[in-house]
């Protein structure tokens, strides 16, 4: 019962965890979105230049950001909305961001990013009118026209290429682009663009004296008012002044140029109110004259302070920029020098591993033939010392009458085995032909009661084992023959060989009585001589339950 409360404790303590984490991405990613369509609604309608500036260093950031992760989108978003900016900031000269953005949708699929283009091909358009490139501004609205699939969109473009022709007094093909939005907007059901567009086509038709230019300006000011939609009510109340200053009829120019001052006045722009103050002075002579330079002063400095705080905006970031990639160059330098001293200290931890190794190898190497040397050398001085002069002695005794038999069969029993030690002891000729040598050996514990049986012994390339490695594995296996023949009273010993990578592996069994591995004197030694060369031995036995080893060399 309480492992069970545990475990549920423990649940809702991770739950709790995770949703804290959850809700905390979710918290800082809702920050990030709501910054940002901020600063869009902000490049799109602007309230003062603080805010735009704001917004210019927001985009900055982002599109540099968002071009060293690829996120082409967020590049596109940023060029577009510094476009935006620039164009509100009067900076008509620098239309790089548009250029820019055309540049990188030039490497991409066009329809996946068309409202991006369109965006950008409408600014230039806006530019090119600004600089009173005229023709230019209409060829980028046509190429964007081309594009255009959303009516909306569509009705922005032919709208600005209007204007144009108006501009250039081209009241005709003008007639035809306002005409066009006003009946795609009734489709649509847009109010504000149909009654733009109405008033537009009718300022344009009294242009070219038609009667119902006039009453179609007059509907459009009666269906704005009903929309309360003010500055496009400072554009019908300014279009019918004009209207009636070309009919000479001063009393309603007059009426509504001060309506369209009154109205520029509520919205509070500048721009408005210089132009409502132009219409009244062309009407009224000097009255408005005062207000008029007041307004153009203001105007004056208001323009000097936006050009003075968007340079001061781009060159405090080309500053900030350069630090950046000043201190990103000192980040990588000290990156590239930190990877370099870790390969030098990867490199000397190999080698010094290699090293190790090969000594390792090599004492191995050095102490199985040192091992191997006395082993030699005790072999010999058994053969020529001890087994000689037990030979002597016998000799000597077979002429001395009345020995015991007894004695002298001793005797030759240990003469016998001495001869036996010196020569499972003595040299190896593992040079010649290894297999022969080491088959001789197995059959030569081979008898009428134990049958040794090998498998793929002669499948191992033995030449291209070294000679040390030979030596060991020869000795190992007389070990166990020898420990065999003394200890198991085994019937059956199967000695099995076979390669695993670049190692050799064997594999020992016999049906013997086993015993418990106390690893004494024989057992201590085969671990002594597969370690000295860098190989393991396991051993596996019960009593009677056989006895096993693997040898991996």
């Amino acid at each position: 019962m309480n492992l069970l409360k545990n475990a549920n404790s423990i649940f809702w303590v991770c739950t709790i965890i995770l949703l804290s984490q959850f809700n905390l991405a979710y918290s800082q990613n809702k920050k990030i979105i709501d910054s940002l369509s901020y600063y869009i609604e902000t490049a799109s309608n602007p309230q003062n230049i603080t805010n735009l500036s704001r917004a210019y260093l927001y985009f900055e950031t982002l599109k540099n950001e968002s071009y060293k992760i690829q996120d082409t989108s967020n590049v596109l978003l940023s060029l577009q909305n510094l476009s935006k900016i620039q164009y509100s900031l009067g900076d008509y000269f620098g239309s790089e961001n548009v250029v820019e953005g055309l540049s990188v949708l030039s490497i991409y699929d066009e329809a996946k990013y068309l409202n991006f283009k369109l965006s950008f091909l409408n600014d230039l358009g806006k530019i090119s009118s600004k600089r009173l490139d005229y023709n230019n501004a209409i060829r980028y609205y046509n190429l964007a026209s081309a594009l255009a699939k959303d009516q909306e969109y569509l009705n922005i473009i032919q709208n600005n290429k209007a204007l144009i022709y108006v501009k250039q007094k081209k009241f005709e093909l003008a007639e035809q682009e306002f005409k066009a939005v006003y009946e795609n907007s009734l489709g649509l059901d847009d109010e504000f663009q149909t009654n733009k567009a109405l008033n537009n086509l009718g300022f344009v038709q009294s242009k070219l004296n038609k009667p119902e230019g006039l009453t179609n300006m007059l509907k459009a000011l009666e269906l704005k008012k009903a929309l309360n939609n003010s500055t496009g009510l400072y554009w019908s109340y300014s279009n019918l002044s004009e209207y009636y200053s070309e009919q000479k009829d001063l009393k309603q120019a007059k009426y509504y140029a001060d309506k369209s001052y009154e109205m520029a006045k509520l919205i509070n722009s500048p721009i408005l109110i210089k132009q409502a103050l132009a219409k009244l002075i062309a009407i009224n002579g000097d009255e408005y004259a005062q207000d008029y330079l007041i307004i153009s002063d203001s105007l004056s400095v208001i323009q000097q302070l936006q050009e003075n705080k968007y340079a001061k905006v781009k060159y405090d970031y080309s500053q900030n920029e350069k630090v950046t990639k000043e201190m990103e160059l000192i980040t990588e330098r000290e990156k590239r020098w930190k990877i370099t001293y870790l390969s030098l200290g990867v490199i000397l931890v190999l080698m010094s591993g290699v090293f190790s190794i090969f000594q390792k190898l090599k004492y191995g190497k050095e102490r199985t033939q040192q091992v191997y040397s006395t082993e030699k050398r005790i072999s010999k001085k058994i053969h020529d010392e001890v087994a000689n002069d037990l030979h002597l002695v016998l000799n000597k005794l077979e002429l001395v009458p009345n020995i015991n038999e007894g004695i002298i069969d001793d005797l030759d029993r240990i003469y016998m085995r001495t001869r036996d030690i010196s020569k499972e002891n003595g040299n190896l000729d593992v040079k010649s032909d290894f297999y022969e040598l080491l088959n001789d050996l197995l059959q030569g514990y081979k008898t009428s009661e134990v049958n040794i049986i090998t498998r793929t012994v002669s499948e191992i390339n033995w030449d291209k084992v070294e000679s040390y490695k030979k030596i060991t594995v020869f000795r190992v296996i007389q070990e166990l023959l020898v420990n065999m023949k003394k200890h198991s009273n085994a019937s059956v010993v199967a000695f099995k060989f076979s390669r695993v990578k670049k190692k050799i592996e064997i594999n020992y069994s016999d049906n013997g009585v086993g015993c418990e591995i106390n690893k004494g004197s024989g057992l201590q030694n085969m671990e002594t001589r597969i370690k000295s060369t860098n190989g393991t031995i396991n051993f596996d036995t019960k009593p009677n339950k056989g006895f096993k080893a693997k040898i991996i060399i």
